[in-house]
This record gives C-alpha cells, sequence and structure tokens, in this order.
C-alpha cells in the first residue's frame, strides 16, 4: 500500500485528504496530527509534500511516530518542506510574496492554511531519526527542501553516558542527578561518573576521582590555583575520553569550559544541564567566567534548564542558541513519610547565607506570633550566616532527615531571594508530604507553587498566618503529577536520544 499525504491545499477545517494508491484509487479523511487509519507495517511508501510545516513541532513529533508505525522496514518516505534561507535570499526584494511563502497562503483554506514550523536539514533528519526513518536522499529544489527517508530496524538507544562533575559538596544539583542516575539505571542505561567530591563519589557508589580541582569562579587563590595545574587538569580530562560511552552529561561550570571543546574535536555528543542564573558567576574576575563560557557556549548539542526563570536570566547573557535549550523541571525521590503533624509548627531548610533569605523570615516572625503565639518556628541547614535568635525560634544546624522534619510541619517558608537559584528542591520536598508551602512570589517558586499546594507573597508573615489557618492540602498530588523521576526521567532520557540524533545527523 502507498499512502499519499496530500499537500497544503488539500487541507479543510484541520483535516487531510490522504489518497491511499492501491490497484485502484481509494481515498481516506483523517487528521493526520491524530492517530492514522492504517494497520502497522502497512504501508510501503509515504509521500508528504507541502504538508508537514502545517504541523507544530509537537504535532510533527507524534505524526512522524505514526508514519514510523505504518511504515513497512525498508519502506520509503518522500517529503518536501520549505527552505527558508533559500526563501529569503529569493524574494529579499519581495517581502509581500517572502512573507506569502513563509507563513502560507490562508485565502482558500483559512486557519489551517498557515505554516506552523520551519526546520533547518538537520534539525529535520534528527527528528526523522528519532522514529527510526534514515536519510537516503537530499535536494534543495527552488525554496524547497525535499528528502528521501527509508524505514530502518535500528533505534537511537542510549546505553552508557559520561558524568562529569567538579563540586565541594552536595547541594540540590547532586541530590537531583543521584536520583536520576538511579532512575535511568533501572532502564539498563550505565552511568560512568567522575567527580572531584569523595562525599559524592561514595553516594553514587561506582564514581571515580578527578584528582584535581580547576576553581575558575571562586576566588582569586582557586583562580591561580586552576591556571597552575591547568595541564594536568587537562590531562585527566583527556584520559576519559578512552572509555567506552554514548555521550557526557555535564552539570558544573569548570567542566563545561575545559571538557566541552575536547569532546567536540573528538566527535562526542554533550549534554548541559544549567540548573540556576549565570549572572552572579559572570561578574567575577573581570568577566573571565563570561568570557570563556561563551567560547563553548554554542558547542553542546542540548542544554537542560529546570525553570522558565532560569532560561530567561541565562538567554539574553550566556551565547546558548534557544533551539538548543530544554526546560525539564527537577524531581526528587521520596516516599511519603506520614507523620503526625505539630499544630502551629513552621520550618525553614536551606543553607544558610545571605539571599537565602532565614534573616527575613526572623525579622516577619513576631508578627506570627502576634496570631499565633503558640507558633513554633524551626530553621534548619548549615553555613555562615549569623542569625539573632528570637522567640520561638530553633536554629538546628544540620538534621540528618529534613525530610521527616518538614513531613512534620504545619507549613514550609522559602523565603529564598537568592540570585543563583535554579529551582528549589525543598519545595518538592515539602509538597510530597502534603505540607503547604509560602514562598515570595518570585524567581522559580511561580513556576512551582500553586493555590492547591501553598501560597506566593510578597509578605512571608501574611502568608505563614494564612496558611496556618486554611492550609493549602493538593501538594501531594501536584507532586506525584510533575516531579516524580517516573515524570521527569523519561524526559531527560528523551534528550539524550535527541542529542545522539543530533549528533549523526547530515
Amino acid at each position: 500500500m502507498k499512502l499519499n499525504l496530500g499537500c497544503g491545499a488539500d487541507i479543510r477545517d484541520g483535516y487531510i485528504n490522504v489518497d491511499v494508491i492501491k490497484s485502484r484509487g481509494v481515498d481516506v479523511v483523517c487528521d493526520i496530527s491524530q492517530k492514522l487509519p492504517f494497520e502497522d507495517n502497512s504501508c510501503e511508501e509515504i509521500i508528504a509534500q507541502d504538508i508537514l510545516e502545517h504541523l507544530t513541532k509537537e504535532q510533527l513529533e507524534s505524526t512522524l511516530a505514526e508514519i514510523s508505525r505504518v511504515l513497512l522496514i525498508g519502506g520509503r518516505l518522500k517529503v518536501r518542506i520549505p527552505n527558508i534561507n533559500a526563501i529569503f535570499d529569493k524574494f529579499a526584494d519581495d517581502i509581500d510574496t517572502r512573507n506569502l511563502f513563509l507563513y502560507g497562503d490562508t485565502s482558500q483554506t483559512g486557519v489551517w492554511g498557515v505554516h506552523k514550523a520551519c526546520y533547518t536539514k538537520k534539525t529535520f533528519v534528527t527528528l526523522f531519526k528519532l522514529n527510526n526513518l534514515e536519510l537516503l536522499k537530499f535536494n534543495e529544489s527552488d525554496t524547497n527542501f525535499e528528502f528521501e527517508f527509508k524505514k530502518s530496524n535500528s533505534e537511537i538507544k542510549v546505553k552508557k553516558i559520561l558524568f562529569i562533575n567538579q563540586t565541594l559538596g552536595i547541594g540540590g544539583a547532586e541530590t537531583f542527578n543521584l536520583g536520576l542516575f538511579k532512575w535511568l539505571k533501572n532502564q539498563d542505561i550505565i552511568i560512568k561518573s567522575y567527580t572531584t567530591n569523595d562525599r559524592f563519589n561514595k553516594m553514587l557508589g561506582d564514581a571515580q576521582k578527578i584528582p584535581v580541582i580547576l576553581d575558575i569562579i571562586g576566588n582569586w587563590r582557586g583562580l591561580l590555583k586552576a591556571i597552575i595545574f591547568l595541564p594536568y587538569g587537562l590531562w585527566q580530562y583527556i584520559k576519559l575520553f578512552f572509555i567506552d560511552f554514548d555521550l557526557i552529561y555535564m552539570s558544573g561550570f569548570p567542566e563545561k569550559i575545559i571538557v566541552t571543546p575536547i569532546a567536540k574535536l573528538l566527535n562526542k555528543p554533550v549534554v548541559w544541564v544549567e540548573f540556576g542564573p549565570l549572572e552572579t558567576v559572570f561578574n567575577k574576575f573581570f568577566g573571565l567566567p563570561k568570557f570563556l563560557y561563551r567560547l563553548v557556549s554554542r558547542l553542546p548539542d542540548v542544554v537542560i534548564m529546570p525553570s522558565r526563570h532560569t532560561f530567561k536570566a541565562n538567554v539574553a547573557i550566556t551565547g546558548i542558541p534557544t533551539a538548543k535549550v530544554r526546560i525539564i523541571p527537577c524531581a526528587i525521590e521520596i516516599e511519603n513519610c506520614k507523620l503526625k503533624i505539630v499544630n502551629c509548627s513552621v520550618v525553614c531548610v536551606s543553607r544558610l547565607e545571605k539571599g537565602k533569605g532565614q534573616d527575613l523570615l526572623i525579622e516577619a516572625w513576631p508578627r506570627v506570633l502576634e496570631k499565633y503565639p503558640n507558633a513554633k518556628l524551626k530553621i534548619i541547614g548549615e553555613g555562615s550566616m549569623k542569625l539573632e535568635p528570637c522567640k520561638n525560634v530553633e536554629i538546628t544546624g544540620y538534621v540528618e532527615d529534613a525530610v521527616k522534619e518538614i513531613a512534620q510541619a504545619s507549613v514550609l517558608v522559602f523565603p529564598s531571594l537568592w540570585e543563583l537559584e535554579g529551582f528549589g528542591l525543598v519545595m518538592l520536598e515539602a509538597m510530597s508530604q502534603g505540607v503547604p508551602v509560602v514562598a515570595y512570589n518570585r524567581g522559580t517558586a511561580p513556576e512551582i507553587i500553586d493555590e492547591h499546594s501553598g501560597i506566593l507573597v510578597d509578605d512571608l508573615a501574611e502568608g505563614i498566618i494564612v496558611m496556618l489557618k486554611n492550609p493549602a492540602k493538593g501538594g501531594t498530588k501536584r507532586f506525584q503529577e510533575n516531579y516524580t523521576f517516573d515524570v521527569i526521567g523519561p524526559k531527560y532520557l528523551e534528550v539524550f536520544k535527541y542529542a545522539l540524533a543530533a549528533h549523526t545527523a547530515i
């Protein structure tokens, strides 16, 4: 069986005329953005000329999955789409005609006549490779790209990931990566980890030590030491490329600067995750980190960011191409503690440092006591910031099980105004236990907290009082639907597959 998916002129009210060519012509009308009404492996050839640009990128991805499903192994797919660069070149002096070519003629077909997406050759081929469609032929014809693909049985698979990380301690990024790697290992993916931190290596289980720290974003002493030990550090990183792996995944700043150019020279795909805003880091050492970062910022195949807040803060200053960015929230691996809540108890869990907001919380606390005289506040965390004591406030320092402390609280307060805050895993910890969150209405909190899981405020005291009186009770459901590794893990895996496909797309 052969299918002709028609062309843009055949579109009527969102449906597309599909001509099924057998010994006699038969017409079937269907919406190609939905499941195609044909059996698996039933087509030997599909023609899609001037049609796929009428789909959004998300619709195209699902349509390609359907095309791959119905196409026989070895079957052919012929595609024609607009070549945007050729359109700009050809109609440089005729803007109205150029715009007509770019956006489509809607005079006859209405809104479905418009072009919803355009692609470079590499991006287009990458999407097809992800659906087992291998490029056979390519041609540039006037203002169009013409492709011929063949259905193969070789699926893009991620088998071995090399993780490189310079870190001085265990924070939110390390906690997230531990959970992610556990999920990936459950998918039979091997993680080969190399970090500079003994404790982190022990937590990772089978990680190995990088024997040198090249700290280019710390203090002047660290920078000088990094310069002196750079040749030795380079050799330690170069040795990692003798290991068998599919792609490199990195979350720390220094290794991105050092390892990414080596990976590109040796033709290895690279995925970055940028957990937080970089402006403060960029301003160090008269802008040297920014200069170094921008030298390599176009090299990774994909860059993951956990929030729109982080994306907006970084995209204008980093030089990372927007098309390479994927926004994927963080996740945590936690079970419900099911502990009894201590009435009128408030907890804050975070490092004690400027910008994290514990000082603002203590300042607001007396107003909470005016309404709830028996309320108790527990501030948990280590750090250099000194806090003034206050009535009914306990400052505990580090605790072994912070989630247990959160689970027993009536309210968790996330008072952070920190410039480098990229997400805020403690909010997920509270949501996982059904504990309402009070957070400032800025930064990452508006993307995480809704009316069912807490309250966003400009006044901490007011928010705490509201939550103590009428606590939000829908945080657990929101957590389970959005922030578990069963939800986030597959999204990371799809990014890794995309990076592999993009790296080999011609």
